[in-house]
């Protein structure tokens, strides 16, 4: 199954992250490397924090809120609604407390064609590298395991997306936006920004290589023709 927003690259190099975000970045906390299709369940980079203590750590794709009684319920929560996010009792709590920002480069999206669907990735031209914006969620195993999660929210398609699919993720337009994401109390304000993306979007059709997320090199990211 694939969702939307269900894959997404960012293989811009970790410097370009910490500069574009104004991160703090330990070299003990993980191992950052480029990746191509980025997919629900594995293990993405996550920034959380005011601006002076921004710190980028790596959450599980996929919210596993406090009170799941298994990891496996992240499976089917990588992404939140931006109409109901904060009625949903798997998000409200996190919309309310801990957002992120999810660091990419581009997505993909599967456009409905004549016998079948053709896979595209959508980039933003004049950004090296932007934010989703996300919420994230701790949850204890029974063991006493930590797992820390996030879910990208998704929000009804501008314009451009229309053509392409009816949900598209919020992207969260600069540094004034990333700001009072990560550190506004105020629901309304909040809310606000989780509007269709305004600015400039292009999509090209890539590799049908990218439907299986075993799949992660650098040609996925190539012109299919």
């Amino acid at each position: 199954m694939i969702f939307m927003c269900g894959r997404f690259t960012l293989s811009v190099e970790l410097s370009t992250i910490l500069r574009v975000f104004q991160v703090q970045y330990k070299k003990e906390s993980f191992i950052y490397s480029k990746r191509y299709n980025i997919a629900p369940g594995q293990n993405v980079p996550v920034i959380t924090g005011p601006v002076d203590h921004r710190v980028i750590s790596l959450m599980r794709w996929g919210l596993v809120p406090h009170w799941a009684k298994e990891v496996s319920t992240g499976n089917k929560l990588i992404n939140a609604r931006a109409e109901t996010i904060d009625q949903k009792p798997a998000f409200k709590s996190s919309f309310i407390k801990r957002r992120c920002l999810v660091p990419a480069d581009g997505f993909y999206e599967w456009k409905k064609q004549a016998g079948g669907k053709t896979p595209v990735r959508i980039i933003l031209p004049d950004k090296e590298v932007f934010a989703f914006a996300g919420i994230w969620a701790q949850w204890q195993s029974p063991e006493g395991n930590i797992t820390r999660s996030c879910a990208i929210i998704t929000t009804g398609p501008n314009d451009f997306m229309r053509s392409i699919h009816n949900r598209m993720p919020v992207v969260l337009s600069g540094e004034s936006a990333c700001q009072i994401w990560l550190e506004s109390n105020d629901v309304v304000e909040l809310k606000e920004l989780l509007q269709p993306y305004g600015g400039l979007m292009m999509a090209y059709q890539v590799s049908s290589m990218v439907n299986s997320p075993e799949h992660d090199h650098p040609k996925l990211l190539e012109k299919y023709s």
